[in-house]
């Protein structure tokens, strides 16, 4: 991995939804946000699952909860496209 750091951003769409859930899992959701960025063994890719049907969306895991992101590799950047529940969120996405 290189030196260079990743970042992340919330859409509009993701920032309305994770204000919408409880603080602890607000906190939850930012900590493994932060946390994907900031692994000095892994880049932040590896730890997001494909969305069958939604390229080049990803699914990431925050128990309960998903952020759904996509990478712009060349920028570093890690964009959230949305946040909420694993029951709800794959209908709402795209």
């Amino acid at each position: 991995m290189s030196d260079n750091k990743w970042t992340w951003e919330l859409s509009e769409r993701a920032a309305e939804g994770l204000e919408a859930l409880d603080t602890e899992t607000q906190q939850r959701v930012l900590d493994k946000l932060n946390d994907v960025v900031t692994d000095e063994f892994r880049d932040p890719p590896d730890f997001a699952k494909p969305l069958t049907g939604a390229k080049p969306w990803q699914s990431l895991r925050v128990g309960d909860y998903r952020a759904i992101v996509r990478f712009n590799v060349e920028a570093r950047m890690m964009q959230v496209g949305a946040v909420g529940h694993r029951s709800s969120i794959y209908d709402k996405f795209p």
